[in-house]
């Protein structure tokens, strides 16, 4: 898959040239001119909450001064054991959990300042491409869209280095990333007032190779996927039936909107971006023809289980456009139930 990296000083982080890193045959291979704009670093959080290690039961201390811990699920509709908790930590909130290995992954958590035990909140999982930090996803901008903020809690989970290929994702359906999205789940379910029935992911890149993934392997626990320039994980680059993961072990309830460069950009050459569109499609056993929609230029694909909306952009390279936040929160906010 690709593997974005923003390069970055070894003394404070700061950016200092945007670059493409590609894997291809088992090595990278660096494509300069591609400016990626997940790579911009945001401001220092307010409101930290400092991690006690710990699973999908991990244990924090949250504004309250109180230390708080997970309980047993208890819910399979679309609140869990966290309705009624009082005293958990808003704001920005650090945890760790358990991934299917067992190590310990660093999790970030926007909680709204106006959070209520009593109602249940969406959540929104974004992650990051390669060689990347959660800020980046992060700097994707689902938290900033209009009623996002209060709607939702929102996760940015790390990645970790992946076989040779740097900081990243597993994106098989037995690997340990999938564990690490059930105890992330978990974790809220048993925490806070969360609304299951609304699961979104977002990733750009490696991300997006990765939502992909959790699409196949964990559609019926996802509402909506937001995909942005992926994916190569196909033995033929030209079928999507030989998808790595595939035969899914789940059928999707997602809804999926996919954003690229129209034919392929500099990681993910034509027809990449064309057999992924067609793997989306056979997830939710869409038809071959498309009606346009707001904004453009995204069609909707006709006879879908779920949406599945295709957003190619002239020009646009290994980035994401503009308003990508804004969008991508509009669409997750038009889904509804299966």
């Amino acid at each position: 898959a690709l593997r974005v990296s923003c390069g970055r000083s070894l003394h404070n982080g700061d950016i200092l040239a945007p670059m493409i890193l590609v894997r291809r045959a088992g090595a990278f291979v660096m494509l300069l001119g591609s400016v990626v704009a997940n790579c911009a670093n945001n401001d220092s959080a307010k409101n930290v909450v400092a991690p006690v290690a710990g699973g999908a039961g991990a244990s924090t201390t949250g504004q309250s001064g109180n230390p708080s811990s997970a309980g047993s699920s208890t819910s399979a509709g679309g609140s869990g054991s966290g309705c009624g908790l009082v005293g958990k930590p808003t704001g920005t909130v650090q945890i760790k959990v358990a991934d299917g290995n067992g190590t310990m992954r660093d999790v970030e958590l926007l909680v709204p300042a106006s959070y209520d035990s009593k109602v249940p909140r969406a959540v929104s999982i974004a992650y990051h491409g390669a060689g990347g930090v959660s800020a980046n996803a992060r700097a994707y901008g689902l938290q900033d869209a209009p009623g996002a903020s209060d709607a939702a809690i929102f996760v940015f989970p790390q990645g970790i280095v992946y076989k040779s290929f740097g900081v990243g994702w597993d994106d098989t359906c037995g690997g340990y990333d999938m564990p690490l999205f059930d105890n992330m789940l978990a974790y809220l379910k048993n925490n806070y007032c969360i609304d299951q029935a609304r699961v979104f992911v977002s990733g750009f890149s490696w991300g997006c190779d990765h939502v992909t993934a959790l699409a196949c392997c964990r559609g019926n626990k996802i509402r909506g996927v937001a995909a942005a320039s992926c994916s190569d994980e196909f033995q033929d680059p030209k079928k999507a039936s030989t998808y790595q993961n595939l035969a899914c072990p789940v059928a999707s309830g997602a809804g999926i909107r996919f954003t690229h460069e129209t034919l392929g950009d500099p990681g993910y050459p034509s027809p990449m971006f064309a057999t992924t569109l067609s793997l989306y499609r056979s997830f939710n056993q869409c038809g071959d023809t498309s009606t346009a929609t707001s904004p453009s230029p995204c069609p909707s694909f006709n006879g879908c289980r779920q949406p599945v909306v295709d957003c190619p952009y002239d020009g646009l390279g290994h980035t994401t456009p503009a308003n990508f936040g804004k969008d991508t929160w509009s669409f997750f906010a038009s889904l509804k139930a299966p």
